[in-house]
């Protein structure tokens, strides 16, 4: 059985990575150590992207995608910390 990533989820992957590592990485300490929520335009960008609702069904405004595919995204974003990868969760 072959477990490795189509094309498709490595680029998902990959994008979400850059995310990470470019936007959220320089707040998400400041988050972490005031307890607070991401920002609405931080959470309303990661919607732009499409990291929130993966999988939910496109007919209800998702992408449609599986599970594995929102996992990518969250694993990705929680490798930053937790407090930005709620949201996608």
């Amino acid at each position: 059985m072959d477990f490795s990533l189509t094309e498709e989820q490595q680029a998902l992957k990959e994008t979400a990575r850059a995310f990470a590592q470019k936007e959220l990485a320089p707040i998400a300490a400041g988050l972490e150590s005031d307890n607070a929520p991401l920002s609405h335009d931080m959470v309303k960008r990661m919607a732009e992207l499409g990291f929130l609702g993966i999988n939910i069904p496109e007919e209800l405004g998702g992408l449609g995608l599986s599970n594995l595919d929102a996992l990518i995204v969250l694993e990705e974003l929680a490798k930053v910390s937790s407090a930005v990868a709620f949201p996608a969760f």
